[in-house]
């Protein structure tokens, strides 16, 4: 998948919905041990975090193409970017209760 021009590494793995509901945060790297094994260019090029937008009135999902956060240009990185969440959280983050 490729979104601004850039290719992203990996798959889905860690999320956070926006307390509307209508913003899905999801970054790409899961475990470095599993990423390591699972996918090797993750490793190399770093993870990703994106928006996906929910259309809550009519259904569905479309990732939003204006927003990325490519953490394989960070300074010393590449970097893998595990969770994300929102203080006071929603169901989504329920680890943090």
């Amino acid at each position: 998948m490729f979104t601004q021009g850039t290719r992203i590494w990996g798959g889905p793995q860690m999320i956070q919905l926006s307390l509307d509901g209508k913003r899905l945060y999801v970054t790409t790297s899961l475990y470095s041990g599993w990423d390591r094994q699972f996918y090797p260019d993750l490793i190399r090029e770093g993870s990703a975090m994106l928006r996906v937008n929910v259309d809550t009135d009519k259904g569905g999902l479309e990732i939003d193409e204006t927003f990325l956060v490519d953490f394989g240009k960070e300074p010393d990185g590449p970097s893998l970017a595990h969770e994300v969440r929102y203080p006071g959280g929603d169901c989504s983050s329920d680890i943090w209760l």
